[in-house]
């Protein structure tokens, strides 16, 4: 599963609900204006091969959670 929100003017957080999508494989929210921290909750993404969040105002460390996704 892909999930393509590039460019969309999408502004707050990144939601953790996104951690259940267990079938994601490419994330794609680069281009928008979302702020906050990653949520750790995306280290549940074990099949995440792709992860764009390029040009956003996001802040705060990348979780380590993160690391767990071996595809990444």
């Amino acid at each position: 599963m892909e999930l393509y929100l590039s460019g969309n003017q999408l502004s707050g957080e990144i939601p953790p609900e996104l951690g259940n999508l267990s079938n994601l494989v490419r994330l794609d929210l680069g281009e928008n204006q979302l702020s906050g921290e990653i949520p750790p909750e995306l280290g549940n993404l074990v099949s995440l091969r792709v992860f764009g969040v390029f040009r956003n105002r996001l802040n705060g460390d990348i979780p380590p959670e993160l690391g767990n996704l071996s595809n990444l």
